[in-house]
């Protein structure tokens, strides 16, 4: 009898070792640890990133792991987990595979599990890899048609939960039977996959979403090691987990290129506080401003082609919530516009609230083709990313223009180790200082030598 898909990924799962990273892996683990913690810790100005740390201090329990930018109190490991993955989403800094925001989940959750155990760097880097790896095999299999995706949600938020069930799972030392069992574990503990990225439907509760998922796969790994009953084989048959949220069950990616191929390094790690399809136009704009700089008030007329239709609402007309502003391609075009430095200051009720900016949004026009996310997100599975172009008409007659494919941090344009630790000190330091800043920084660069990551986390409240 063949084994079901679920105990195949499970014995992948199983046998993965640090000895078979190649070094440019093991970078991206550093790369993607450093930028996920600090853009945590840079939400701290947005209420909901207070509301969050709040939340898992005030319930306490066995002090396991470091709420980042919190006062250093310790909680259990899925507590810490909750507060971090929603802070690592507040501002949609964090990366973006084709499927969703794999660290949010896998680094949140490694990092908390491994914290709490007291393991090395190595266990943690290899838990980080193993995370990325087994999530991103499973919710590609699970994605929906482009006619399902038309009259559905996007499950985003709910396969999320594979991300830290995964890694927590590696870092407990499960065998392929009890990764099965918390496979079956995660699937009772997925979110349905809800749609909040649509016009008013848009709240906050998606950032939380991402916590609720970090949370629930460290638990679902938990119950698996502490022995469960049955439960496997969860993401096979007619009623497995793809028919939750899906309309096809693609096995033919549970395995494919698996040890081979490694899609940590096909993430891409986003440049700018946004949504991923606001990125370009970012991008272009920053690109244009270093060589002509300009003010808000010599604005006539910005023109973004294509049309993203996620991206393309009317500011002025929407609830102006943080996910709201993050989404527009206008707000965050205006905010760069009347703030160049990418920050949290971008998102605040003030400024969401802004009548200059408002202002100035409602001059960005988008033109051209209309293409949808699904669109986009078939250009970056080949390893592409869809070209975009930004015009700025000034008031003086002159013309700005670019046009550009690669933003940085696509995998073909990715950042630098050092670039993200110069990021890492530009928007951790006023709420951690700049000396512990710097002590993190140096645990992550000899990240593979760290012998208990739990030494590192001091540096990571305030």
């Amino acid at each position: 009898m063949s084994k079901s898909n679920t105990q195949q990924v499970s014995e992948f799962i199983e046998s993965i070792r640090y000895e078979d990273f190649p070094p440019e892996v093991i970078e991206q683990v550093k790369r993607l640890t450093i930028h996920t913690i600090g853009v945590s810790i840079a939400a701290a100005p947005i209420e909901q990133a207070q509301n969050a740390i709040r939340l898992s201090e005030e319930k306490g329990g066995k002090p396991e792991a470091t709420i980042w930018g919190g006062n250093g109190q310790k909680v259990p490991a899925e507590d810490a987990a909750f507060s971090n993955a929603t802070l690592a989403d507040i501002l949609d800094w964090e990366d973006c595979s084709w499927t969703g925001h794999p660290s949010a989940g896998v680094i949140a959750a490694a990092y908390a599990v491994a914290e709490g155990l007291g393991t090395s760097g190595k266990d943690y880097i290899t838990a980080v890899v193993t995370g990325y790896e087994g999530y991103q095999r499973v919710a590609m299999a699970v994605q929906p048609s482009r006619e399902y995706y038309q009259n559905h949600s996007w499950g985003l938020s709910s396969w999320q939960i594979f991300g830290s069930q995964i890694a927590a799972a590696k870092l407990y030392g499960l065998d392929a039977k009890k990764i099965n069992q918390s496979f079956g574990a995660a699937v009772y503990a997925a979110p349905g996959p809800l749609g909040l990225h649509a016009g008013a439907e848009k709240s906050d509760v998606y950032h939380f979403a991402h916590g609720i998922d970090a949370y629930n796969g460290i638990f679902a790994s938990k119950l698996a090691r502490a022995g469960i009953e049955n439960g496997t084989d969860y993401l096979d048959g007619p009623r497995g987990y793809w028919s939750l949220v899906s309309d096809r069950n693609d096995e033919s990616w549970y395995l494919r290129d698996a040890g081979s191929r490694w899609l940590i390094l096909e993430t891409y790690i986003k440049h700018w506080p946004a949504n991923m399809w606001v990125q370009t136009p970012l991008e272009l704009l920053d690109a244009i401003y270093k060589e002509h700089p300009f003010t808000a008030d010599k604005v006539k007329e910005i023109r973004l082609s294509p049309v993203t239709t996620l991206t393309a609402l009317d500011y002025s007309k929407t609830p102006r919530t943080t996910l709201d502003a993050q989404f527009n391609a206008s707000f965050c075009l205006a905010a760069y516009i009347l703030n160049p430095d990418p920050q949290a200051g971008w998102f605040t009720a003030d400024q969401l609230n802004r009548k200059e900016l408002i202002a100035l949004a409602a001059k960005v026009k988008e033109v051209g083709e209309t293409l949808t996310p699904t669109d986009h997100f078939d250009v970056f599975k080949t390893g592409s990313f869809p070209e975009m172009s930004l015009e700025i008409d000034l008031k003086d007659g002159t013309v700005l223009s670019k046009t550009l494919r690669y933003p940085k941090g696509h995998p073909k344009n990715n950042t630098t180790l050092e670039e993200e630790y110069a990021l890492f000190r530009k928007i951790t330091a006023p709420f951690i200082g700049g000396e512990k800043a710097e002590n993190f920084i140096k645990a992550i660069d000899d990240l593979e030598n760290l012998e208990n990551l739990a030494e590192a986390s001091k540096n990571l409240v305030r």
